[in-house]
């Protein structure tokens, strides 16, 4: 017959610590000067540098677009409505052209094809050609690099 061992644990009970750590800690305060929207500010430039600089970079921008917005408004001889729908427009085919040079780039990656390069077909007739004549195509080099792949000078 197998014999069991009770065990008793006794728990005791701590007296809270006070917690040193400022990190962790919350603040309850209700003074003005520590909730205020400078003292948020600066605590969050402190906590938070780069995320606290992309917010500026952001703001400054969105200002500058509105002033030169505002400038190139004042220059027109246009209503508000006109020169908002021609902005848009203008905006907007941009934006067509710019995704429809981004789709032709990838689809030249996607083909191994830099910009200018041979197609596909072209490359495969090349390859035919030099294979049933024998003969290699050689890329221009300079003469002293030549020489030195020929000695073995070149080490990488």
């Amino acid at each position: 017959m197998a014999t069991t061992k009770k065990t008793t644990t006794t728990t005791t009970r701590r007296a809270p610590r006070a917690n040193t750590n400022r990190a962790t800690t919350s603040r309850t305060t209700t003074n003005k000067a520590e909730t205020g929207i400078a003292a948020r500010t600066g605590r969050t430039i402190k906590r938070q540098p780069y995320t606290s600089a992309a917010i500026a970079t952001g703001a400054v921008t969105a200002v500058a677009a509105a002033v030169a917005g505002l400038f190139f408004f004042r220059r027109s001889d246009k209503s508000l409505g006109e020169f908002t729908s021609d902005l848009t427009s203008r905006v907007k085919d941009g934006l067509t052209d710019v995704s429809t040079l981004a789709k032709d780039q990838v689809s030249r990656i996607r083909d191994g094809l830099d910009s200018g390069g041979k197609s596909q077909s072209e490359i495969a007739e090349e390859a035919l050609t030099l294979k049933e004549t024998g003969a290699t195509n050689t890329i221009p080099t300079d003469p002293v690099i030549e020489q030195q792949n020929k000695a073995g000078a070149i080490t990488y």
